[in-house]
């Protein structure tokens, strides 16, 4: 068990079994922040079958050894998750594709952890690639988020997203993950 601010967590890998579990949240989390960002019917409506549609063919499909789904579980409930991609857009590095956590966790170190461990994964597959992830720019609690931790805004694209939108997004690029591992644990970057 890893201890952070009012609760302890316990990581573990995901596997097909978890694909429902992963989904639910995944949902809960875009309802409750993308409200206003992605149309309403889509957050209303087929969120939770298309994201656990995507669930299951992540966990289900090859190349486990390319992406790391790591679920954080306090008690019996999951508490978060992130998923991080070697071969998404390897050209950018890994892309960190899916980072987490349930609102009563929010603000007590949890996301901070699962970005840690996902960031030392990376660096135990891939040493030296940089990492990289997508943010809708009307985020701003999630670009704050990345920002604390010295992402560098290096790409803003218009992105097509389940349900039809078309979302403003911003690429956040880390080119030294272990100056990201620094900042994430509280030391100086360096």
């Amino acid at each position: 068990m890893i201890a952070f601010r009012n609760g302890f967590v316990a990581f573990r890998p995901a596997d097909a079994s978890d694909s429902a579990a992963i989904a639910g949240l995944h949902s809960a989390s875009w309802r409750r922040a993308y409200r206003g960002i992605l149309p309403d019917s889509y957050l209303d409506g087929e969120i939770a079958q298309e994201r656990l549609e995507l669930w299951e063919n992540r966990l289900l499909s090859s190349g486990m050894n390319r992406r790391l789904v790591l679920l954080a579980e306090s008690a019996s409930d999951l508490a978060g998750f992130v998923c991080i991609l070697l071969d998404a857009e390897p050209e950018w590095g890994a892309c960190l594709d899916n980072l987490h956590v349930r609102p009563d966790s929010h603000r007590r170190g949890l996301g901070r952890l699962l970005f840690a461990e996902a960031t030392r994964w990376l660096m135990s597959k891939e040493p030296g690639w940089p990492l990289h992830l997508w943010v809708f720019e009307a985020n701003p609690a999630a670009r704050g988020f990345y920002d604390r931790f010295g992402g560098e805004v290096v790409t803003r694209k218009i992105k097509r997203m389940p349900g039809g939108a078309e979302i403003a997004s911003l690429r956040y690029l880390w080119r030294d993950t272990q100056t990201l591992l620094n900042r994430l644990a509280g030391r100086p970057a360096v």
